[in-house]
């Protein structure tokens, strides 16, 4: 029997997956006729392209009480009628303790999902950055495709400069806040860089997660997605405009350095 849980959680993952990859694992799960356990759900999950939508799935199958694989494709196919391709504009996402309600999203994960598939921009700001190698790693392979920029803005410490010192250069800038454009409190403290989003193609996630080892793995962090085309331009287009009018400068010294 399909319960109204496993459905909501189907229509979640739906939106995370092409119709065409959707389509396909309903087809093989028509075949099967047991019931979803731990093996035949990382059989059912095994080749999709998204890391995160497999993990939805898992969770989806998990709830799936006494339904049998075949009947759960059905399911399927009903949400890809209903779902389609219409992501939702806006989507909650947070790593930390889970609630036993919501599925926790880990925030590296999606980010990582949604820099692996780059075509034309990858844009991050952050106030700390380091003991981020698979970030890199990714950002490596984006480069290496010809199809991405990097554009890293941030108060970047020594450490931070460094966290990205791995990524080629020919097609990256990095950028930080000089001290002299910033304003002072009365202790004579200069502000900070701290905010925290990244822009992959058309889509952005801001939230409070620094590029950080710790905010992926251990902290309490929560962010958003954000798919609204009008917005994300917005928010693109205000770092653009910071650094035409030099209020963010480029890290000269590092870019010859990385060359």
């Amino acid at each position: 029997m399909v319960s109204p849980e496993l459905i909501h959680a189907l229509t979640a993952a739906r939106c995370r997956m092409t119709s065409g990859d959707w389509q396909k694992l309903a087809t093989k799960l028509a075949t099967m006729s047991a019931s979803p356990d731990a093996a035949t759900i990382r059989k059912g999950t095994a080749g999709l392209l998204s890391q995160d939508a497999a993990w939805l799935l898992s969770e989806a199958f998990r709830k799936s009480g006494s339904a049998k694989w075949n009947e759960i494709a059905v399911v399927m196919t009903a949400v890809d009628c209903l779902a389609g391709d219409n992501a939702p504009l806006t989507e909650i996402i947070w790593t930390g303790p889970a609630n036993n309600r919501f599925p926790v999203r880990r925030i590296d994960q999606v980010l990582y999902d949604l820099i692996s598939k780059a075509k034309k921009r990858i844009l991050l700001v952050t106030f700390a950055a380091h003991r981020v190698r698979h970030l890199c790693d990714h950002l490596i392979q984006a480069v290496d495709r010809g199809e991405s920029e990097d554009e890293s803005e941030g108060q970047l410490t020594r450490d931070a400069i460094n966290a990205f010192a791995n990524v080629p250069a020919a097609k990256t800038h990095l950028y930080y806040w000089p001290l002299a454009k910033r304003e002072r409190n009365h202790a004579g403290r200069p502000g900070k860089l701290h905010m925290k989003c990244a822009i992959v193609d058309n889509v952005a996630i801001i939230g409070s997660a620094n590029l950080t080892d710790d905010a992926f793995n251990r902290n309490m962090e929560l962010g958003m997605i954000v798919r609204e085309q009008a917005t994300v331009e917005n928010l693109a287009e205000h770092f653009r405009e910071l650094i035409r009018a030099k209020v963010l400068a480029p890290v000269v010294q590092l870019e010859k350095k990385r060359r």
